[in-house]
């Protein structure tokens, strides 16, 4: 094989390994915008061999790289780990620093997400944990410390869109014609907590006496990290609380809708409390609409919303001296 079509066949590979595969249960396809939400960026120390009794500083760089707003005081940064007790102030092992009194940070404002409309940057926040490394340590021996950073915070995923309901007799006017039906659409927010929104029949038509259709909300953890339910976690930096109940609030999410006025069914695929078993859960329901006169286009909005936790690990190795 010469090289100009192998090129050409591994230009091919390349291609359809970043292609979307479609989803098997979805109908009316839900337009996805990744999987982000606030994440960490960043997560190091100034260095990664120390001597005992020396100066360390650990950072968290956290940006709003998803679709919906994080209010202050409800995202937390949390450091962690093997050296690493609640707070600094016990001095176990390494202790705080200059400004660093403990383990927990806020971010002191809210993080907004990119905004295309004005073309302003995603919000940044760099934290920063000043330290001090153990002392005690025997000349000629070394210890390797492993640092946690965590991050907390509450998030949503929206999914909006159209779903086109048509009257029996212009369903059949439209074929007589040889016109084809509009097809539902729907647009998610970008988030950890993935929302996807179909509509069975690809088009809803509806007649005096079957003037129904089924609707589906699937939600997929799909940011690597780990959910739970909101006001589950208190994210205040000087009074935390991060007790989650795995029984009641570990893998919880939210669902609302909003539908227009005459629908009704949906709120079965509404829920305070829903669980993600395996990272997944869906929800299905019968929708009564209205029949049209002729067809309309309704707007529909389903939110989830959630708490989200993620973590990376930094280690740092003291020497005696």
């Amino acid at each position: 094989m010469n090289k100009i079509a192998l090129l050409i066949m591994l230009a091919i590979v390349l291609v359809a390994g970043c292609a979307q595969v479609p989803l098997p249960w979805v109908t009316a396809p839900t337009t996805l915008m990744g999987g982000n939400g606030l994440v960490m960026t960043e997560f190091s120390s100034d260095t990664t061999e120390i001597y005992s009794n020396r100066s360390a500083k650990i950072t968290m760089t956290v940006a709003n790289k998803g679709g919906a707003v994080v209010p202050n005081l409800k995202a937390l940064a949390v450091l962690q780990g093997s050296a690493i007790k609640d707070t600094l102030a016990n001095n176990l092992y390494w202790s705080g620093r200059g400004t660093t009194t403990s383990v927990y940070l806020g971010m002191d404002k809210d993080m907004n997400p990119y905004d295309p409309v004005r073309d302003v940057p995603a919000d940044e926040k760099t934290l920063n944990w000043y330290l001090t490394s153990p002392t005690g340590i025997s000349v000629g021996t070394s210890r390797t410390d492993i640092f946690i950073g965590r991050l907390y915070y509450d998030y949503s995923t929206t999914v909006t869109g159209n779903i086109w309901v048509y009257s029996e007799a212009e369903s059949d006017a439209a074929k007589a014609a040889g016109r084809s039906l509009n097809q539902n659409s729907f647009t998610s927010t970008s988030g950890p907590v993935a929302l996807y929104v179909t509509a069975r029949p690809t088009n809803v038509v509806v007649s005096s006496t079957d003037n129904t259709f089924t609707m589906q909300v699937k939600v997929s953890n799909i940011g690597g990290g780990t959910v739970y339910k909101q006001g589950a976690v208190g994210y205040n930096p000087s009074s935390p609380d991060l007790t989650i109940d795995a029984g009641t609030e570990l893998n919880r999410v939210g669902i609302d809708i909003t539908a227009p006025t005459g629908w009704s069914g949906y709120t079965d695929c509404e829920s305070t409390d829903l669980e993600l078993v395996k990272g997944e859960a869906t929800l299905t329901c019968d929708v009564t609409v209205p029949v049209p006169t002729t067809f309309e286009s309704a707007q529909i909005k389903v939110v989830t919303d959630y708490g989200y936790w993620v973590e990376r690990t930094a280690s740092i190795t003291v020497s005696g001296k």
